[in-house]
Parts: C-alpha cells; sequence; structure tokens
C-alpha cells in the first residue's frame, strides 16, 4: 500500500528543518571561528540601541563582543541550537498523534513526555532500520530524552541542571537513560550545563535517526507501507529553506 501522504509531509518538513539546522549552525559557527571579535564592533548599533519600540538601552559595543567571546560563542550557539532541535522534534511527534488520533489509530497525547514516550513504544520492536540503527535504539532514545530534559533546564533554570534533570527521566524498562558528564546527582541549580558543536552533532544525529525509524515505523505499522524512505530513491535534496528563510527560494 501507498504511504500516508500527510505522515510523510510531516517528517519530511521535521527532517529537512532538523537538518537545516545543523547548517545553520556550522555556518555561523565557522562565521565567528574566522572573524576577529574587534572587527565587528564598527558594524554594530553605537552608543545605544532599541530595547522596545520607545524605549533606547545604552551600551558599549565593544564591552558585548567581549563578554561574548569571554562566555564562549560555541557554547551559545550549541545551547540554542539544541533547544531549536528539541523543538522541531516535538512539533513533528505532536503532529504525528494529532494524525493518527484523528484517524482513530491511537490515542491523543498532549505533554511533551507523553509524547516521546509514546514514539518510544512505537518504535521498540521494529524492523525499519538497518541492524546498527536498531541495536542502538534504547540509547538513541535515551539521546531524545536527555535532549528534552536539558532543553527544559537551559529554558526554565537559567542554563543550569535542577533536579528534574535527574529525576524526571523515561523510565519504561527499554529506554536507556543518558547524562551528560558534567551533571551530578542532586544537583543544586548552580551547575551550568556546558555544550559544545560536538555534542549538538551528536544529538542532531539521534534525532534524525529517530525521526526516520518513526516514520517508517508508522507507515508499516498503520499504513502497511514496507519501503522505508531513502534520499536516493526519493531523489531528495536538502530543502534548506525551512529553517533559514520560511519559504520557498525562486526556482523551488
Amino acid at each position: 500500500m501507498a504511504r500516508d501522504q500527510e505522515i510523510e509531509a510531516i517528517f519530511t518538513t521535521a527532517d529537512d528543518q532538523m537538518q537545516g539546522l545543523w547548517g545553520l549552525h556550522r555556518y555561523l559557527k565557522t562565521a565567528t571561528d574566522i572573524t576577529a571579535p574587534e572587527k565587528l564592533v564598527p558594524f554594530l548599533p553605537q552608543g545605544a540601541f532599541h530595547l522596545t519600540h520607545y524605549w533606547l538601552r545604552g551600551y558599549e559595543p565593544g564591552e558585548m563582543v567581549r563578554a561574548m567571546s569571554d562566555t564562549g560563542l560555541d557554547f551559545l550557539l550549541s545551547r540554542s541550537s539544541l533547544v531549536s532541535l528539541v523543538t522541531i522534534c516535538e512539533a513533528a511527534l505532536r503532529r504525528f498523534n494529532d494524525r493518527l488520533a484523528n484517524l482513530r489509530k491511537c490515542s491523543k497525547k498532549d505533554k511533551n513526555k507523553q509524547l516521546l514516550s509514546w514514539a518510544f513504544k512505537l518504535v521498540k520492536g521494529s524492523s525499519s532500520g538497518s541492524p546498527e540503527m536498531l541495536a542502538r535504539l534504547p540509547e538513541t532514545c535515551g539521546d531524545l530524552d536527555n535532549a528534552r530534559r536539558l532543553r527544559n533546564c537551559i529554558v526554565h533554570n537559567n542554563g543550569a541542571y535542577d533536579q528534574t534533570y535527574g529525576s524526571d527521566t523515561i523510565k519504561d524498562g527499554w529506554t536507556k537513560i543518558q547524562y551528560e558528564k558534567d551533571s551530578v546527582s542532586g544537583v543544586t541549580g548552580r551547575d551550568k550545563i556546558f555544550l559544545d558543536t560536538y555534542r549538538f552533532d551528536y544529538f542532531s544525529r539521534s534525532h534524525i535517526e529517530f525521526l526516520h525509524i518513526l516514520h517508517n515505523t508508522i507507515q508499516l505499522d498503520f499504513f502497511y507501507h514496507s519501503a522505508g524512505y531513502n534520499y536516493a530513491q526519493e531523489g531528495k535534496g536538502i530543502e534548506w529553506y525551512r529553517v533559514l528563510s520560511g519559504r520557498k527560494s525562486a526556482g523551488m
């Protein structure tokens, strides 16, 4: 039978968004690596910037550049990219669940942790992937849950670990729970989360790999389509515009 086109569209949109996010991250990382920070100062607003539509906020651009450089742009960029990666994945899971629930093929899930647990149950025992990918799947699922907890700490606890990072794991007896090496048990909320491009790349691979397995599993289990999605067979390039502009470029 044919693939469900709505499910496929949800998958390809999220897949391209994740790949576009990787491209944006690498572009900005390379640009900042080859640019001397002090060369940025003349191109920034001088003396003040519009904080709101009506208020001006005084600042010194050189001080801002030094603060950014001292903190580490790779660290700041990697945290922001992780937040975006998790958001893209959660949006795709919600749309998958909505589509299947509307077809009365599953129950409706609301919260992000519930959606992730639901998706993990779908892929458990899946045959839609290479032997290596399927053998790694419990760890891959653990990576996604780790990223979710990291995102929550970054957004809700000023970028520091909190108690929920250790306690809010998905415990289903199958997913291999993952932690960052710099996290500790009994975290106090003072220990900052430090990520870099290498770590973001790792999480990006896990999310994209999981998304492919989940999409193929849904198409097989609910729509009886056994042929897995393949970039080469589909003749599909990366649709960068999904992250970079939000609209199709000329000729697409």
